[in-house]
């Protein structure tokens, strides 16, 4: 029963760094997405600054709307952390009961 223990305690590990490493590539992820897409835009947007009219207009339309999409990008991000971080700190109070539980029906080692 040791064994079956201590191989338990094992998987539960693999899962924690598994899942924190999950989440935080996600995070890494779209933090890198919104900082590639904010220099394209801004290298876009470089193009529109000499024109006048409705060029001008259209990029300054443009870059308010990217703009908006990228702050709307990375508060999503971050609320989609919390509620990940939520859910592992979950899955691993649930592990951590499992394991206790499964500790209170071990059977008893005979006396030697």
């Amino acid at each position: 029963m040791e064994k079956g223990t201590e191989m338990f305690e094992e998987w539960i590990k693999l899962q924690k760094d598994f899942m924190e490493n999950w989440v935080k590539g996600q995070k890494d992820f779209m933090e890198q997405w919104t900082e590639a897409t904010t220099k394209f835009q801004k290298s876009f947007a470089d193009m529109g600054k000499a024109q006048e009219g409705p060029a001008k207009d259209m990029f300054d339309q443009y870059n308010a709307w990217l703009n908006t999409m990228i702050s709307s990008s990375k508060v999503l991000t971050d609320e989609a952390v919390k509620i990940q971080g939520a859910w592992v700190s979950s899955v691993e109070k649930q592990m951590e009961m499992y394991k206790n539980f499964s500790k209170l029906f071990t059977p008893p080692t005979a006396a030697k």
